[in-house]
């Protein structure tokens, strides 16, 4: 049976969660409380187990079917955790699950999970106006109104500023030869925080969602200053998440960073396949670690709900959800900016690239928030953190390459055999009676 058939189980989940009308975001009809006086969902996730995954040499199989997958479309390597246990790895061109690997854009994720730490801890709240803080903005009657929220679901509007800031990608994808960059320009500026600031607004805040490097370098300009008040000893939101979280997941994460000494939020961070996949394990498992609650499950649940702007995004993670595919932001990003034109056409291609390989493969783009959530880079970097069958996985690939590897497709030979569990029959994660079956696809 066709690959087709094998994502019925998958492209099945959708869930309601969102913004209605402009009342607050709820998660199963409730609400509760953020600190600063804002209604925000209860908690809900991570959402229960839902699928039990073949045992054994089946579910071997999978991994390794997935993997060879991966290495068809450049990559360098997979890793695959099972409630919890690292079950699979498999590395290619001399990488292992040591070695530290370019996340490109998968950094961005590292800093929703500081924001929302920051709010537990009582320095922001996800709703106040950057420009109490950044009070360069105070004069500006567009900048002088984004919020917290909004510089995390990329809905400031605020230009990229790619060319100024995240210049390494330009080089990647060839842009700079393009367009004739070079010296100072291909550098990048000195500062970076600094010049994240005085970036303009291509649309009005909280209207419209815009992918690109200005929103992060505006969050580490923002917390810097915050943690500077509050006298945590962090010289940046880098040095704040690696103590509050990293250190205690054993994860070390090797910024790149600019001469004046900023991270690069955007893109710019480095971590182990085996340090990535426990950060995912974090996530998967509801902010708990040890035993210890260490971010509150209703900051988690807000992290990821769907963002006003962009069903796929929340803040800084992409949701998989039925009928959208990230990837068609993420090339649509690889434009100079203000050419909006060009990238509605590049969208539009992906559209029907994605509806001639439906008839060969699936029928949809994977989605659904419910099914999970991904951290997402150039060259397909993926950390997928997938509750409802007690996955997390690394892919790791070549940053210039990948260009036709399809989450859809990847994920559909992990998945391959999994069986619904009905939850009427009870059992603990990963027990049930089987009420559905994923048809094989090889």
């Amino acid at each position: 049976m066709g690959l087709r058939h094998a994502l019925v189980i998958v492209t099945g989940l959708l869930i309601a969660t969102g913004v209605d009308g402009g009342q607050p975001r709820t998660v199963a009809g409730v609400a509760a409380m953020e600190p600063g006086g804002r209604m925000m969902a209860e908690a809900a996730w991570p959402p229960k187990r839902a699928f039990r995954l073949p045992e054994g040499e089946a579910f071997q199989d999978n991994c390794r079917a997935a993997a060879a997958y991966s290495a068809r479309h450049e990559g360098h390597g997979v890793l695959v955790m099972l409630d919890g246990r690292v079950v699979f790895e498999q590395y290619e061109g001399g990488w292992n699950g040591d070695r530290p690997h370019a996340l490109a854009s998968g950094t961005k994720s590292f800093c929703g999970v500081a924001a929302m730490l920051a709010v537990q801890d009582g320095l922001l709240t996800l709703d106040e106006l950057v420009s109490d803080t950044i009070t360069e903005w105070k004069g500006d009657a567009r900048k002088s109104r984004i919020t917290v929220r909004q510089i995390l679901d990329l809905s400031s509007g605020l230009e990229t500023g790619e060319q100024t800031l995240q210049p390494m990608r330009r080089r990647l994808t060839g842009r700079d030869r393009q367009a004739g960059g070079g010296g100072a320009a291909a550098r990048g500026a000195d500062d970076r925080n600094a010049a994240a600031l005085e970036i303009p607004l291509r649309a009005e805040p909280g209207t419209r969602f815009i992918y690109g490097p200005s929103n992060f370098y505006v969050f580490g300009e923002l917390m810097k200053r915050k943690l500077e008040e509050a006298g945590t000893g962090d010289w940046d939101v880098a040095a704040y998440l690696q103590r509050r979280l990293l250190d205690r997941l054993g994860v070390r994460a090797r910024y790149n960073r600019d001469r004046a000494g900023n991270p690069n939020l955007p893109g710019g961070c480095m971590v182990s396949a085996r340090e990535w996949a426990k950060f995912g394990e974090w996530v998967r498992m509801g902010g708990v670690h040890g035993g210890e609650q260490v971010l509150r499950a209703e900051l988690m649940a807000a992290m990821l709900e769907p963002s006003k702007n962009n069903a796929s995004y929340g803040l800084t993670w992409w949701l998989l959800r039925e009928g959208q595919n990230p990837e068609e932001e993420l090339a649509a990003d690889m434009l100079s900016e203000g050419d909006d034109a060009r990238r509605e056409a590049i969208r539009e291609r992906l559209r029907q690239r994605n509806r001639r390989q439906a008839t060969a493969g699936p029928a949809e783009t994977l989605g659904v928030g419910e099914l999970g959530v991904m951290a997402a880079g150039l060259g397909k970097q993926r950390l997928y953190v997938l509750p409802k069958f007690g996955l997390t996985v690394v892919r790791f690939g070549e940053l210039t390459g990948g260009r036709e590897y399809q989450d859809a497709a990847f994920l559909a030979l992990l998945l391959e055999g999994a069986e619904k569990i009905d939850a009427d029959a009870g059992g603990g994660a990963g027990q049930g009676v089987p009420t559905q079956r994923a048809p094989a696809s090889r």
